[in-house]
């Protein structure tokens, strides 16, 4: 059973990785396969045909001498034209597939509806695992078409030892120790990737800090390049060591596995001496099995490193069937199929929300009930760890709540598509993004449809307090942003500015979300800016939609309409500033104490 069940994976890893290559490049693809087939079965013909010219040569049989090695010599150059083939079209072939898989991990990771698998460090390590083996993906056609081409091989050696010899049909029993010990192999080299991958992970993160240019100011001050220095060291040992002990472990099985099969092939051999002294094998037979018994022994140890190499390929294709499934069933598992409002009448309506993380055992929301009435601006305050951006995700649709619901209007977010939401929100985080591309672009992703809407882009950017950087350099808007391609280099300001624009960009959102967006901004900069949007939603300029902000500065959370204060995942309280200082409460604390730094 547990046989069969190698072999139905076995079977759909290689489908799997002959669709990856027809839908990356299906010419290519039919000439890598055809030309490794066609070299296969001329291999056993060039074999065959040594035998007939020995045999010829043994006979005196000139003319069969001849055909046979005419014959030779056709199968060599028709070889030799096959292989340069393969060889054209393989490299090509790869770099298709590597392509096409890239986009479709870009793909299958952006369609998941939920921040889920950013969240989960075990899918977080399968990720990485995929996209750090995603070469090996992409030559698996090639390890596919080569066990095919052995399994050619050999199967037609086989056949013909057989006809020389009945005997000889014992000699795969041979070949069983060195594939037990090829499996045993690499679940060694399994069990070391899958202990890695969290430290080569964690080697990564550390790598990008040490030579991120954010980073490096903090890097220089506390004197931290040496210690980032000794754990990338200390790191790359302990890895180096898992997969040095897993490679000579086995090293030692597979050599012990080509013992036992060298051994048969020379028993083979000695048998068939043994029999042509006895006039039983004819010369040409002795030579074409000496020929391909040695054949066998180098072919068998290809034969059984590519069937590990194939096995590691199953087990990435493992991984990347798993983030298929798992794409698909967190899609399919939306079942919202209703639009979204055209616009908030009376706003949006959190009842008795509780969420907790799949990864953690306490709620992080408890029973949250909360109103953002279209037209008004609501902040949210509370410490850290209190909830509030996990509270702007479940708003988001990012995730759904473990139990309560949100409604916009009577209509419950689990009953819209996500994505007609997404379509009709907007936002601006504390961790942004820097898009290193033309800045119409940077802001302009806010909107896709309007991407290249350059005064839409300027008249966002003026909302955001950004209206210098319209202007910025000779080329304006089509300033190319980021060192890395010889752009302009911003600072944490601008770019937060360039956020701003960016959340900013569609015209009638229902939902607006700041969670700490102007945190790289001066304090009397963040407040001329919520002051403006604070007036726009009084005024009625913002119309069907409702705000919600987040902020560590209270000189600017006070001019909202109203505050909710989390504490612990519940709302502790609701009112305005007035009432909220009157009442003496939390909220009243958390301003004394900022307060009290000015003083």
């Amino acid at each position: 059973m547990k046989a069969l069940e190698g072999v139905r994976k076995t079977w759909r890893t290689a489908a799997t990785l002959v669709s990856l290559a027809f839908s990356a490049a299906p010419g290519r693809a039919v000439v890598a396969i055809v030309t490794e087939l066609l070299g296969a079965i001329l291999t056993l013909v060039a074999s065959y045909q040594i035998q007939n010219v020995v045999q010829a040569a043994a006979t005196g049989d000139r003319a069969h001498a001849l055909r046979a090695g005419l014959t030779l010599a056709f199968t060599g150059g028709l070889g030799g034209l096959s292989y340069l083939a393969y060889a054209q079209a393989l490299p090509r072939l790869i770099e298709a597939i590597t392509v096409h898989l890239d986009g479709e991990l870009v793909r299958l990771t952006a369609r998941i509806p939920t921040l889920e698998y950013a969240d989960r460090p075990v899918h977080a390590d399968k990720i990485q695992l995929i996209r750090s083996q995603s070469q090996m993906l992409a030559g698996g056609l090639q390890a596919v078409m080569l066990n095919v081409r052995m399994l050619v091989t050999l199967g037609g050696a086989f056949v013909i030892l057989i006809g020389i010899d009945p005997w000889l049909a014992l000699l795969p029993i041979f070949a069983i120790p060195r594939a037990l010990a090829g499996q045993r192999a690499r679940r060694l080299q399994v069990r070391a990737q899958e202990a890695t991958a969290e430290p080569m992970r964690l080697r990564g993160h550390i790598f990008n800090h040490a030579t991120s240019p954010v980073a490096g100011k903090e890097l220089r001050i506390f004197g931290l390049g040496a210690e980032l220095a000794k754990r990338y060291r200390d790191i790359s040992a302990t890895t180096r060591h898992l997969n040095v002990r897993a490679n000579w472990g086995g090293a030692i099985w597979s050599s012990l596995g080509d013992m036992a099969f060298t051994l048969g092939c020379v028993a083979a051999v000695a048998w068939l001496v043994f029999r042509a002294a006895q006039g039983a094998v004819n010369p040409g037979g002795v030579v074409l099995a000496a020929t391909l018994t040695t054949g066998l022994i180098i072919q068998m140890t290809f034969a059984l490193q590519f069937a590990q190499y194939f096995q590691a390929i199953m087990t990435t294709v493992e991984r990347y069937e798993w983030l298929v499934d798992f794409s698909n069933t967190a899609a399919q598992a939306v079942t919202g199929e209703a639009a979204a409002p055209t616009i908030l009448r009376r706003g949006l309506k959190v009842e008795g929300v509780c969420f907790t993380y799949l990864d953690r055992d306490k709620p992080v929301l408890t029973d949250v009930s909360l109103e953002l009435p279209a037209g008004r601006v609501i902040a949210l305050v509370g410490e850290n760890g209190s909830g509030k951006s996990t509270l702007v995700k479940l708003l988001c649709g990012f995730y759904p709540p473990s139990a309560g619901r949100i409604l916009a209007d009577d209509t419950d977010l689990a009953d819209i598509q996500p994505a007609a939401w997404r379509e009709r929100i907007s936002g601006a985080f504390q961790d942004f993004t820097n898009f290193e591309v033309a800045m119409h672009e940077s802001v302009g992703l806010g909107d896709l449809p309007r991407l290249g809407d350059r005064d839409r882009v300027t008249a966002a950017l003026g909302r955001a307090g950004a209206a210098d950087l319209a202007t910025l350099g000779e080329h304006g808007l089509e300033v190319m942003l980021g060192k890395k391609w010889g752009g302009v280099d911003l600072s944490g300001g601008q770019w937060q500015k360039l956020a701003l624009g960016r959340a900013l960009m569609r015209e009638q959102p229902l939902l607006v979300v700041f969670d700490e967006p102007a945190a790289a901004l001066d304090a009397s900069a963040e407040h001329d800016l919520f002051e403006r949007f604070a007036a726009e939603a009084r005024s009625g300029q913002s119309g069907g939609r409702a705000t919600l902000l987040i902020s560590h500065r209270f000189s600017t959370v006070r001019m909202a309409d109203a505050i909710a204060v989390l504490d612990a995942g519940r709302i502790a309280e609701f009112g305005s500033h007035e009432a909220l200082m009157r009442a003496g409460g939390k909220y009243a604390e958390l301003f004394e104490i900022q307060a009290s730094a000015y003083r």
